[in-house]
């Protein structure tokens, strides 16, 4: 089952598009926000997308541009390379990964290819990950979309989603135009190369560069063991990778028992702006507050449960979401069948289960 919901998921991720209404937009597509004067936002305008791509903070300073995220292909870092040479004659100097996950690194090669005295740092847990994976990466890619493909095209045929439900008219629109926008992917993902990142720090490293402050911290264990946040505490902007995601979270492999604290963290920086990994910029506390209940009320489930002797399958079934689903999803189906997908497939109750059972948790490639 476990292997089933896997595949499930992997297909969701790469064909997501959530805006249904919408023209038919350019995959690899950032919406530019002014955060600050100097402050830019890549932003995934639709969350869902396909690609389900990462969001991207630049900072121009007299010195040069600091970089948070890279996008996922390289076509992406070349946009963002685009980008900040339309706003700067400032070379990009630093490149800060949050995360492993290739939809926020495999952009690097744009920038490394634009800029090649650039300095690339990431979390050594990050870091590891990414060199030890290059190679894996290399054979995926070669059946990634054609799977993809096959999986799109059968569901359409049988007029069932992805999970196996029947599908409703968002739905339908969402695969279709993923089955159109595989041709870009495989062409992307045929030219991409691996850019493992040149130093790591462990907790905290602060950069004083041409007029700006900015941190780049690692809070804890949340969306993976090498997470790291870029703050600004001048311009009050936090950039938080995917340890925030909206509009439904996306957690393959949730650190729970530290997850909680971490937002808490975030929250008590007194930010005016929040830069999620995946979804709209946010200006307050709310969703981290609906992210840590979601957290909480599971994991304060999962302890009943589990003191009760139930095996993980059994526990992980038994979870009631019902306390924070309509938080997530607001009554729309699309978002509902996604809240289904991400959340109450069981990684978050069987990252609790983990926890509650002394178990090491691990992440997978």
């Amino acid at each position: 089952m476990r292997k089933i919901i896997g595949v499930v998921l992997g297909v969701v991720a790469f064909v997501s598009i959530f805006a249904v209404g919408r023209a038919h937009a350019d995959p690899f597509e950032y919406t530019w926000q002014q955060l600050a004067p100097g402050v830019w936002a890549g932003i995934r305008q639709d969350p869902f997308e396909l690609p389900q791509e990462g969001n991207a903070v630049f900072v121009v300073t007299d010195q040069g541009v600091v970089l948070f995220d890279a996008g996922g292909y390289p076509v992406m870092g070349e946009r963002i390379v685009a980008k900040v040479r339309s706003v700067t004659d400032k070379p990009v100097t630093h490149v800060v990964i949050s995360h492993w996950h290739g939809d926020h690194m495999r952009g690097l090669q744009g920038i490394v290819a634009a800029f090649p005295n650039v300095q690339i740092f990431a979390h050594p847990f990050s870091r590891d990950f990414v060199f030890s994976t290059q190679d894996k990466w290399l054979k995926r890619r070669v059946t990634m979309v054609p799977n993809i493909r096959k999986n799109l095209a059968a569901a359409i045929d049988k007029n069932l989603d992805l999970s196996g439900r029947p599908l409703i008219p968002e739905e339908q629109a969402w695969l279709e135009a993923g089955l159109g926008e595989t041709e870009k992917i495989e062409s992307e993902n045929r030219r991409t190369e691996y850019v493992v990142p040149t130093a790591t720090f462990t907790d905290q490293m602060t950069l004083f560069l041409g007029g700006r402050e900015i941190w780049f911290m690692h809070l804890g264990n949340a969306h993976t063991a090498g997470d790291l946040i870029m703050w600004l505490p001048n311009e009050k902007i936090v950039a938080t990778g995917d340890i925030v995601t909206a509009p439904v979270p996306l957690m393959p492999s949730p650190y729970t028992g530290e997850y909680v604290d971490v937002l808490g963290k975030i929250k008590a920086l007194g930010f005016q702006t929040l830069v999620p990994g995946h979804g709209t910029v946010e200006h307050d506390a709310e969703y981290l507050d609906l992210l840590s209940d979601l957290i909480k009320t599971v994991s304060t489930q999962m302890k009943t449960l589990v003191a009760k002797g139930l095996s993980e399958d059994d526990a992980t079934k038994q979870i009631d979401y019902s306390a924070v689903e309509k938080r997530f999803t607001h009554g729309d189906e699309f978002l509902k069948h996604r809240f289904e997908d991400y959340v109450k497939s069981g990684s978050v109750a069987k990252a609790a289960y983990a926890v509650e059972t002394g178990k090491k948790q691990a992440e997978s490639f």
